[in-house]
Order: structure tokens, then C-alpha cells, then sequence
């Protein structure tokens, strides 16, 4: 069934709000393909399948990073989300703080692919394209 305008927003956000916010992945998990892809802000880093990324997001466990803005838009199969926050650690693409970015791509109501973006118009750019 092809999923009305909105729809994949909503479920982005409801199972990302419910794993920062109650450190619980079930919905995430779920909304994820078994085979989805997360390509990091760098080459090298990169989760091959549901998994990985869910290891990956296991690091928020009991301690959700506290948000101070959220931005968030559906572009057809595409889902931006652009999260602020004082506690995003310093990397070696961004400073602490700065925003965090994602593009999460849908198919079939499931996420198949997620990338990284070094900042927010990098991030609007790919999921409008």
C-alpha cells in the first residue's frame, strides 16, 4: 500500500521522539528494512543492515541526547530530520553542539536507507533532489 503524504513524517518521528525520548528502539526497529543502509558523514562509516544500525543506536540507551530544535519534512520517499542540541559531541566533520542531520529513505512503508549529512542545507539538498 502506498503511503499518503505525511505518513512516512509521522512514523520517523514518532519512533525516533519514542527511542531519544523513552530509550525505546522497538518502533525504530520496525520501521527499519532488514536491509537498510547508513552511510555516515564519513566513507568508513557505515551500517550495512537492520542490526548494525541498531547496535549503533543502542548507545542512546538511558541517555538520550537533549534536543533544543527539531526540523522535519517529508519529501515524497524522502524524510529529512535536523536535530539542535547542547549534548552532540565534537567529531572530526562537526563541532559540539552543531546540528546533526539525516535523510531517511522509504520504500514500502520501510526506512531502506539513511545518510548522514554534515549539516542542515546539505541535508534539505538531498532529500529535495
Amino acid at each position: 500500500m502506498k503511503a499518503q503524504t505525511g505518513d512516512n513524517l509521522a512514523a520517523i518521528l514518532t519512533a525516533w521522539t519514542t527511542l531519544m525520548r523513552r530509550g525505546d528502539p522497538a518502533e525504530l526497529e520496525a520501521l527499519l528494512d532488514e536491509d537498510v543502509r547508513w552511510q555516515g558523514l564519513r566513507p568508513e562509516l557505515f551500517c550495512a543492515n537492520r542490526r548494525e544500525v541498531m547496535s549503533l543506536m543502542s548507545r542512546f540507551a538511558g541517555r538520550a541526547p537533549r534536543f533544543v530544535r527539531i526540523e522535519a519534512q517529508e519529501f515524497g520517499d524522502r524524510v529529512v530530520v535536523s536535530v539542535e542540541g547542547p549534548d552532540f559531541p565534537e567529531n572530526e566533520v562537526q563541532s559540539a553542539g552543531t546540528p546533526r542531520s539525516l535523510v531517511f529513505t522509504f520504500r514500502d512503508g520501510h526506512v531502506v536507507r539513511m545518510d548522514s549529512l554534515p549539516d542542515r542545507e546539505a541535508a534539505f539538498a538531498l532529500a529535495s533532489a
